[in-house]
Protein backbone atom coordinates (compact mmCIF):
# COMPACT_ATOMS: atom_id res chain seq x y z
CA UNK A 1 0.00 0.00 0.00
CA UNK A 2 1.01 3.62 -0.49
CA UNK A 3 -0.34 7.05 0.46
CA UNK A 4 -2.78 7.12 -2.47
CA UNK A 5 -4.29 3.79 -1.37
CA UNK A 6 -4.35 4.88 2.30
CA UNK A 7 -6.27 8.02 1.39
CA UNK A 8 -8.64 6.27 -1.02
CA UNK A 9 -9.51 3.75 1.72
CA UNK A 10 -10.51 6.39 4.30
CA UNK A 11 -12.35 8.97 2.18
CA UNK A 12 -15.94 8.36 3.23
CA UNK A 13 -18.95 10.57 2.60
CA UNK A 14 -20.34 10.18 6.13
CA UNK A 15 -17.27 11.80 7.74
CA UNK A 16 -16.88 14.60 5.21
CA UNK A 17 -18.20 18.04 6.08
CA UNK A 18 -20.31 18.25 2.86
CA UNK A 19 -21.01 16.54 -0.48
CA UNK A 20 -18.91 19.19 -2.24
CA UNK A 21 -15.93 18.54 0.03
CA UNK A 22 -16.30 14.78 -0.46
CA UNK A 23 -16.12 15.27 -4.24
CA UNK A 24 -13.17 17.66 -3.85
CA UNK A 25 -11.29 15.05 -1.80
CA UNK A 26 -11.84 12.43 -4.49
CA UNK A 27 -10.86 14.82 -7.29
CA UNK A 28 -7.78 16.06 -5.44
CA UNK A 29 -6.69 12.46 -4.78
CA UNK A 30 -6.87 11.66 -8.50
CA UNK A 31 -4.70 14.70 -9.35
CA UNK A 32 -1.74 13.02 -7.63
CA UNK A 33 1.23 14.81 -6.04
CA UNK A 34 -0.50 14.50 -2.68
CA UNK A 35 2.08 16.02 -0.32
CA UNK A 36 3.39 19.54 0.23
CA UNK A 37 6.76 18.41 -1.14
CA UNK A 38 5.05 17.49 -4.42
CA UNK A 39 2.46 20.29 -4.63
CA UNK A 40 3.00 23.38 -2.49
CA UNK A 41 -0.43 24.83 -3.28
CA UNK A 42 -2.85 22.02 -2.39
CA UNK A 43 -2.05 18.89 -0.40
CA UNK A 44 -3.18 16.51 2.30
CA UNK A 45 -2.53 16.82 6.03
CA UNK A 46 -3.34 15.23 9.36
CA UNK A 47 -4.84 16.77 12.47
CA UNK A 48 -5.19 15.07 15.83
CA UNK A 49 -7.48 16.34 18.54
CA UNK A 50 -6.28 15.34 22.02
CA UNK A 51 -9.35 14.60 24.10
CA UNK A 52 -9.57 13.87 27.81
CA UNK A 53 -12.82 11.93 28.02
CA UNK A 54 -12.87 11.88 31.83
CA UNK A 55 -12.73 15.68 32.05
CA UNK A 56 -14.52 16.27 28.72
CA UNK A 57 -11.78 18.63 27.54
CA UNK A 58 -9.82 19.12 24.33
CA UNK A 59 -6.21 20.23 23.97
CA UNK A 60 -5.64 23.17 21.64
CA UNK A 61 -2.58 25.15 20.63
CA UNK A 62 -2.07 28.82 19.79
CA UNK A 63 -0.05 28.19 16.64
CA UNK A 64 2.75 30.64 15.81
CA UNK A 65 2.61 30.32 11.99
CA UNK A 66 -1.15 30.64 11.66
CA UNK A 67 -1.71 32.91 14.67
CA UNK A 68 -4.83 30.84 15.45
CA UNK A 69 -6.05 28.55 18.20
CA UNK A 70 -6.22 25.16 16.48
CA UNK A 71 -5.79 21.45 17.04
CA UNK A 72 -2.25 20.16 16.51
CA UNK A 73 -1.36 18.60 13.18
CA UNK A 74 0.51 19.18 9.98
CA UNK A 75 1.47 18.20 6.47
CA UNK A 76 2.13 14.73 5.18
CA UNK A 77 5.71 14.40 3.94
CA UNK A 78 6.72 12.79 0.66
CA UNK A 79 6.94 8.98 0.90
CA UNK A 80 4.97 8.89 4.18
CA UNK A 81 1.82 6.91 4.78
CA UNK A 82 -1.04 8.26 6.89
CA UNK A 83 0.00 6.42 10.06
CA UNK A 84 3.60 7.60 9.72
CA UNK A 85 2.55 11.22 9.19
CA UNK A 86 0.14 11.14 12.13
CA UNK A 87 2.69 9.65 14.53
CA UNK A 88 5.46 11.97 13.29
CA UNK A 89 3.29 15.04 13.89
CA UNK A 90 2.34 13.81 17.37
CA UNK A 91 6.00 13.24 18.18
CA UNK A 92 7.09 16.64 16.80
CA UNK A 93 4.37 18.62 18.52
CA UNK A 94 3.67 16.69 21.73
CA UNK A 95 6.82 14.61 22.19
CA UNK A 96 5.09 11.21 22.17
CA UNK A 97 6.57 8.46 20.01
CA UNK A 98 4.32 6.05 18.09
CA UNK A 99 1.10 7.00 19.89
CA UNK A 100 -0.96 5.00 17.38
CA UNK A 101 0.06 1.40 16.67
CA UNK A 102 -2.45 1.14 13.82
CA UNK A 103 -3.98 3.87 11.73
CA UNK A 104 -7.20 5.06 13.39
CA UNK A 105 -10.05 5.91 11.08
CA UNK A 106 -10.51 9.67 10.91
CA UNK A 107 -13.65 11.12 12.45
CA UNK A 108 -13.80 14.03 9.99
CA UNK A 109 -12.45 15.21 6.63
CA UNK A 110 -12.23 18.96 5.96
CA UNK A 111 -11.02 21.23 3.18
CA UNK A 112 -9.38 24.38 4.51
CA UNK A 113 -8.58 27.41 2.35
CA UNK A 114 -5.33 28.99 3.60
CA UNK A 115 -5.51 32.77 3.58
CA UNK A 116 -2.14 33.51 5.18
CA UNK A 117 -0.12 35.59 2.70
CA UNK A 118 3.14 34.31 4.17
CA UNK A 119 2.40 30.72 3.10
CA UNK A 120 2.59 29.03 -0.28
CA UNK A 121 -0.25 26.70 0.74
CA UNK A 122 -3.66 27.60 -0.66
CA UNK A 123 -5.81 24.59 0.30
CA UNK A 124 -5.37 21.80 2.85
CA UNK A 125 -7.27 18.52 2.66
CA UNK A 126 -7.26 17.35 6.26
CA UNK A 127 -7.87 14.04 8.02
CA UNK A 128 -9.00 14.52 11.64
CA UNK A 129 -8.16 11.92 14.30
CA UNK A 130 -9.29 11.54 17.87
CA UNK A 131 -6.41 11.17 20.33
CA UNK A 132 -7.81 10.00 23.67
CA UNK A 133 -5.32 10.99 26.37
CA UNK A 134 -4.98 12.84 29.64
CA UNK A 135 -1.86 14.58 28.32
CA UNK A 136 0.31 13.60 31.28
CA UNK A 137 3.18 12.63 28.97
CA UNK A 138 3.07 15.69 26.67
CA UNK A 139 6.36 17.46 25.99
CA UNK A 140 5.02 20.35 23.92
CA UNK A 141 7.23 21.94 21.27
CA UNK A 142 7.37 25.60 22.34
CA UNK A 143 8.98 26.55 19.01
CA UNK A 144 5.64 25.97 17.23
CA UNK A 145 3.16 27.32 19.76
CA UNK A 146 2.71 30.47 21.82
CA UNK A 147 0.70 28.58 24.40
CA UNK A 148 -1.33 25.38 24.79
CA UNK A 149 -4.39 24.63 26.90
CA UNK A 150 -6.89 22.00 27.91
CA UNK A 151 -10.31 23.56 27.31
CA UNK A 152 -13.95 22.69 27.73
CA UNK A 153 -15.92 22.62 24.49
CA UNK A 154 -17.51 25.97 25.39
CA UNK A 155 -14.11 27.56 26.05
CA UNK A 156 -12.69 26.08 22.83
CA UNK A 157 -15.57 27.43 20.72
CA UNK A 158 -14.93 30.92 22.11
CA UNK A 159 -11.24 30.81 21.13
CA UNK A 160 -11.33 28.98 17.80
CA UNK A 161 -12.24 30.86 14.62
CA UNK A 162 -11.07 28.37 11.99
CA UNK A 163 -14.17 26.78 10.38
CA UNK A 164 -12.54 23.35 10.04
CA UNK A 165 -11.46 23.36 13.69
CA UNK A 166 -14.93 24.48 14.78
CA UNK A 167 -16.43 21.64 12.74
CA UNK A 168 -14.07 19.13 14.39
CA UNK A 169 -15.10 20.38 17.85
CA UNK A 170 -18.78 20.12 16.88
CA UNK A 171 -18.44 16.57 15.55
CA UNK A 172 -16.40 15.39 18.54
CA UNK A 173 -18.79 16.94 21.05
CA UNK A 174 -21.80 15.29 19.38
CA UNK A 175 -20.07 11.89 19.26
CA UNK A 176 -19.12 11.97 22.93
CA UNK A 177 -22.35 13.22 24.48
Amino acid sequence: MNLYEDIKRVIKRDITESDAVFEDFLNRLEEGNLTRDENTLTHFGVFFLPFNKKENKVFLVHHKKSGLWIAPGGHIDKDERLLEALNREIQEELGIERFFKEYPNPFLLTRTPIENKGHLCKVHYDFWHLMETNGSNFKVDSAEFYITRWLSFDEARRMVISPSNLKALEVLEKQNL
